[in-house]
């Protein structure tokens, strides 16, 4: 508060007072009765003395609240390292408790003591606004609610935005055709749930506009709920093939279990065809097109692909065809226990 240079302007000013009185109005004497005793000073004393009474009562008054503002200034510091402490552990998972001295900072600080992944130990009552608000916002999007949080403008991969976009989907999973219309607002977690369940019932033509979105997980999943379709609605094979040569790379257990999968909804013509061109175009899905072909009891087809690979290749599948000459039946899903 400058304390000192308050003090010489007033000391200055009085000076100055003092001197102009006495030069240019009068120096005489001038006698005061106060209690009963008469003071004679002169005259430029006796206006000077109102002013200095004035100077020591406010600088005691700039003292005192100079000093009440100055434990304040030191309490909020305080307040502010203890909520960088409780921040450190905090993020460290071990959250601690504070006693935090200003009543602005308190609301603040004790959710960061209770730690922000568990809000259910923050005493809500004691908590700031809009912290409160936030609480209520996450502990109802972890709930399963589905909020409007657009108002907010949460970043499209903040987690929180992520699990309500999936929320939505549970309860209202006719929107998922809106997510993918508008597939800038929403993160990629929400955007493939939102095809996996489009795929279920979608016509080809309308999958086919959302062809490039589709990853292993999701070809899996149209290939898993194919049951749902109708005849006239069945995915071609075609369609499918176009994804896996540009877009989805699986392993020789991935076309093992897709064959797998297929059988039941494809003829034996379809899926063979189906397999010897990716077997063509990928040479991991040669084990597949095999594993097709003993599904299909075709045994003459497969011992004649063997005969054209290196002696130490496809040994399983080798002496799966050898127990089969020999006239013992063991189910095919055998060849898929290392998958």
């Amino acid at each position: 508060m400058h304390l000192k240079r308050y003090t010489l302007a007033s000391l200055l000013l009085m000076a100055i007072v003092g001197w102009y009185v006495y030069q240019a109005i009068s120096p005489a004497d001038y006698t005061l009765t106060i209690l009963g005793e008469k003071i004679t000073l002169p005259l430029a004393v006796w206006v000077v003395v109102p002013m200095a009474l004035l100077f020591l009562a406010s600088f005691f008054h700039m003292l005192y609240y100079g000093y009440k503002a100055y434990r304040r200034r030191r309490k909020v510091t305080n307040d502010i390292e203890k909520l960088a402490d409780a921040l450190y552990w905090d993020i460290l998972k071990s959250p601690k408790k504070h006693n935090y001295a200003d009543p602005r900072i308190r609301p603040v600080g004790v959710v960061l003591d209770a730690g922000c992944d568990d809000f259910t130990k923050v005493d809500k009552k004691a908590c700031h606004e809009k912290v409160r608000d936030a609480i209520d916002i996450v502990t109802a999007i972890k709930h399963g609610e589905v909020l409007e949080t657009e108002k907010l403008k949460l970043d499209k991969s903040n987690p929180y935005a992520v699990q309500n976009g999936l929320n939505m989907l549970k309860h209202e999973p006719q929107r998922a055709e809106e997510v993918l219309r508008r597939m800038p607002y929403y993160d990629k977690r929400v955007i493939k749930e939102a095809l996996k369940i489009f795929a279920e019932e979608a016509s080809p033509q309308q999958l086919d506009r959302y062809i490039e979105q589709i990853d292993r997980d999701v070809l899996m999943h149209i290939v898993d709920t194919m049951e749902k379709r109708e005849e006239k609605n069945r995915i071609p094979l075609d369609m499918l093939g176009r994804v896996l040569t540009t877009q989805v790379q699986l392993d020789e257990c991935d076309y093992m279990i897709l064959s797998k999968k297929l059988v039941k909804h494809y003829t034996p013509h379809e899926l063979l065809a189906f397999f010897e061109k990716l077997a063509g175009k990928d040479e991991k899905a040669f084990k597949a097109y095999l594993f097709t072909l003993i599904e299909f009891e075709m045994l003459d087809k497969a011992n004649e692909l063997m005969q054209d690979t290196q002696r130490g290749e496809y040994l399983d599948f080798k002496a799966y065809l050898d127990l089969r000459k020999a006239g013992k039946h063991y189910p095919i899903d055998l060849l898929l226990t290392r998958c």
